[in-house]
């Protein structure tokens, strides 16, 4: 059975409302109505981050981060939360789709996404249709003092006998653990990982307000690993280096970030194939 791993991915950046004060109970809710469920979580002061059953969910104080994968209805979460809270209070909102390696499986495509989003919202779009293809939601301005997602890298084809290990199913959590090195990379994280059945991978980490996320779908017709996060290019690229010469991908994507404060958000792609 086919299972998507490409990603979909909601950000909301929120005025006058704590979202970490928001109950458990609210998330499980929210990320049901996109098709998922939370596994497990971890938190401190200023994050909460939930392993799903697709993906990850990021809490802070002012901003929501909800990647899904699978063949999840992600703009279903996000109609939840504009229900539950006034549109005035939504400072900006990123809706974002990486192409899906079968996109007719899907339970919608972007426009229609957009026709729903755009109910409550006027927001512009973005589309990529290069090596890389993607498209891209934005309503508002992101708040400054949230925490910025800086990079999302995204390799496809994974080659090597670690990927055919994990094709197999036989790795275990502890073997796919030490061969990541995480915790190598970025020393002092806390982390929160789990290993589906027969096989993929997620780990959420965090340290303070920043945030990274790991996924690899070992699907045989479209092998696939994402990692994002907040931190600074130069910290992610021996974590990068490790993870090209480990998987010798047949495409990978690097998704870069970059808020200019006179221009706004500006989003860019560099591909290698």
């Amino acid at each position: 059975m086919f299972y998507e791993g490409t990603e979909k991915r909601l950000e909301i950046i929120t005025t006058e409302l704590d979202l970490l004060q928001f109950s458990d109970i609210f998330w499980q809710q929210m990320v049901a109505q996109a098709g998922a469920f939370i596994i497990s979580k971890i938190q401190n002061t200023q994050l909460k981050a939930y392993l799903l059953s697709e993906s990850s969910l990021f809490v802070w104080h002012n901003k929501l981060l909800l990647i899904t994968c699978g063949n999840t209805h992600l703009v279903k979460a996000a109609q939840f939360f504009q229900k539950q809270v006034e549109n005035r209070v939504i400072q900006s909102l990123l809706f974002h789709r990486h192409q899906a390696h079968l996109p007719d499986l899907q339970k919608s495509s972007f426009a229609q996404d957009t026709v729903l989003l755009k109910t409550h919202l006027q927001g512009k779009t973005m589309h990529w249709q290069a090596n890389y293809r993607g498209d891209l939601f934005l309503f508002g301005e992101a708040l400054t003092g949230a925490v910025k997602t800086k990079q999302i890298l995204m390799l496809h084809g994974l080659c090597g006998d670690f990927a055919s290990l994990l094709q197999s199913g036989m790795a275990g959590q502890q073997q796919i653990e030490s061969t990541l090195a995480v915790l190598q990379f970025f020393p002092g994280l806390q982390t929160d990982q789990f290993t589906f059945s027969p096989k993929g991978y997620s780990l959420n980490a965090l340290a303070g307000k920043q945030y990274l996320t790991v996924h690899i779908t070992p699907e045989k017709l479209s092998t696939y690993l994402s990692v994002e996060s907040s931190f600074e290019t130069q910290v992610l690229q021996p974590f990068s280096d490790h993870l090209h010469a480990l998987f010798r991908p047949q495409q990978s994507h690097l998704m870069s970030f970059i808020d200019h404060p006179d221009q706004g958000l500006e989003i860019t792609v560099s591909s290698a194939m």
